[in-house]
């Protein structure tokens, strides 16, 4: 395969914002708190700490006005990752010395902020450069020796799912140094779980599968079909009994509703780290189990290789999956409603209304109509948001729909065109929903009637 070539202006600007970071004796890090935010700020950490840099480290579950304040107040230099592309304006306010490591689609650019986002380099930060990604090539850029912080940056990767459909852009840049320099292995993806079948098979959320997620017997009772014994791994199955047990899980996914499009972001590359003896997915799903269940600290103990952090991590992610499971049987149990261009169901937990909406849309749900998940919160309602990349070429844009369908009420909403959130009032959700569909539609529209190239 060929090798990724990045810009040149990219790398000399992170070189020299290395090497002003360097020169601070005290640094401010903030950081989003899903996998990708956590790994921003595992990397960082590691950076600023190997360097003797002393740093005060936050995450937060969105960026204001207000908390760039807060947070910037007293600060000599302040690194913003995985978030800060949307709030230029305010941080040019700051007197500290700001650097922005972000993904998200940028409204602009900035005179006096250092501005490291994909985007400005021409390669797009939804699928080709996570905010790990961009912390990883500015880890690397302060010191080489550095590289050994790859399986935090693909756990990012991984966790933003922008190796559904190949890596391109920075982080095929990462895939490619990390199989040259050996610290990585490229292991072909599989709709089978690695490990003890009966336990990966019961445990397994991405896929969704009814009647075996979540349920043992189900999940042994599936294995007695296919002849396979119950403490069978994926490692040691001969080629038949692979093809038959992906034959009967994938029959079963297409019965449920699941297109052949979700089967292949299903069976996506999985990258594994002899370092580590894990594969970027456990790693992410330890880290987005961090800071879905409020341990943020942990997560990035994790990204810092503690043991006793990842043990910790394993039992939250065991939380996480079973209340993964219990949110997913609610869905099956009360249904989603459908409007016209889009589908939505009421959440009680905001933490899992993200995953949920993409489960959802992905195996139960009707995978053509970007999904809506509502959760209350105090007097607020949050929105959480998720389509596939089929759904994106007919021209359907969730960043932009969220944010002027949020805006409708008084609300503010952003993020990717294939997953994005808002936050409205409460006892506007109706309103919200109904400008929503139509915002939907006429994106939908507007892409049918376009000319063809």
């Amino acid at each position: 395969m060929d090798d990724a070539v990045l810009p040149d202006k990219l790398f000399s600007l992170l070189s020299a914002t290395a090497l002003e970071v360097s020169r601070f004796p005290q640094v401010k890090v903030l950081t989003h708190y899903d996998a990708d935010g956590i790994s921003s700020a595992g990397i960082l950490a590691n950076v600023l700490h190997r360097k003797g840099i002393k740093f005060h480290l936050t995450m937060v579950k969105s960026l204001d006005d207000r908390t760039v304040e807060s947070f910037g107040a007293d600060a000599q230099c302040l690194i913003l990752a995985d978030m800060g592309s949307s709030n230029l304006p305010a941080l040019e306010k700051l007197r500290a010395r700001v650097i922005v490591l972000d993904h998200h689609r940028p409204v602009g650019d900035s005179p006096t902020v250092v501005h490291v986002n994909p985007h400005l380099f021409g390669i797009d930060g939804m699928t080709g450069g996570c905010a790990g990604a961009v912390c990883m090539m500015f880890a690397v850029a302060m010191d080489e020796r550095n590289w050994d912080l790859l399986p935090v940056a693909f756990a990012g990767i991984v966790g933003d799912r922008q190796h559904i459909r190949g890596l391109s852009g920075i982080n095929r840049y990462l895939l490619d140094e990390g199989l040259k320099r050996g610290l990585m292995e490229l292991r072909p993806g599989s709709i089978l779980p690695s490990g003890k079948l009966l336990d990966g098979l019961a445990d397994c959320i991405d896929p969704y599968i009814i009647g075996i997620s979540g349920d043992r017997e189900g999940a042994l009772a599936l294995l007695k079909v296919a002849g396979i014994k119950e403490d069978a791994e994926l490692e040691r199955l001969s080629e038949n009994e692979r093809r038959e047990m992906s034959s009967l899980l994938t029959l079963m996914l297409l019965k449920q509703g699941c297109t052949s499009a979700s089967l292949e972001e299903v069976i996506a590359d999985r990258y594994y780290f002899p370092s580590w003896n894990m594969l970027a997915e456990d790693l992410a799903q330890m880290l987005n189990a961090c800071g879905r269940t409020d341990q943020e600290g942990v997560g990035v103990g994790v990204a810092m290789h503690d043991w006793k952090s990842i043990g910790i991590a394993e039992g939250l992610r065991r939380q996480y999956k079973d209340a993964i499971m219990a949110g997913m049987k609610d869905v099956l149990q009360n249904g989603v409603t459908k409007l016209q261009n889009i589908q939505y169901f009421y959440s009680p937990n905001p933490s899992l209304s993200g995953v949920l909406a993409g489960l959802t849309m992905q195996f139960v749900g009707d995978c053509d109509k970007p999904t809506i998940t509502l959760s209350f919160a105090g007097p607020k309602t949050r929105v959480s948001s998720r389509a596939n990349f089929k759904i994106l070429e007919k021209g359907v844009d969730l960043a932009s729909g969220l944010r002027e369908a949020a805006a409708a009420v008084n609300g503010t909403g952003g993020g990717h065109a294939v997953a994005s959130g808002a936050t409205i009032p409460r006892d506007k959700e109706q309103e919200f929903l109904t400008r929503l569909d139509e915002i939907i539609g006429q994106q939908k529209a507007k892409k049918a009637s376009a000319p063809t190239v």
